[in-house]
């Protein structure tokens, strides 16, 4: 009985917590389910918990394909390069874009440089949408 006392005496603060053990729950926890789809052979119309569990065959299989060790090593050099030219590039772009007293060529290099961020979205709705047999209009 005191522990309740104690929790109602200061419900405040557990429900200043309770948004993030449902943030922690939820985006966190329950994806987890699928992490067993590595151990199991899965068969989309059986579902996760209908398809046979076959444990480590899956990563055997990958451990000993001939292909392995090209795979980690490009898999680190992407990485690698990823680090080194992705993430240095877009910072020394904004500064020298800062750096520009012509605001009209200013607003006309942001634009160029943002769109085909947005226009990749929109040619992928296009596809999933033209893929799915969609109407557009409806």
């Amino acid at each position: 009985m005191p522990k309740i006392h104690a929790i109602t005496r200061k419900w405040q603060l557990y429900a200043l917590v309770l948004p993030v053990i449902a943030y922690f729950v939820v985006f966190k926890y329950i994806p987890m389910y699928g992490v067993q789809i590595a151990f199991k052979e899965f068969v989309a119309v059986n579902g996760i918990w209908g398809s046979p569990w076959i444990g480590f065959d899956h990563f055997d299989r990958l451990f000993q394909s001939f292909y392995f060790e090209r795979l980690i090593m490009n898999t680190f050099i992407i990485g690698i390069y990823e680090l080194a030219v992705g993430f240095p590039i877009p910072i020394i772009l904004a500064l020298m874009i800062n750096e520009v007293r012509n605001r009209r060529f200013k607003k006309t290099v942001q634009t160029v440089t943002y769109a085909p961020h947005f226009l990749s979205t929109v040619v992928l709705v296009g596809i999933v949408v033209m893929f799915l047999g969609c109407r557009a209009d409806s």
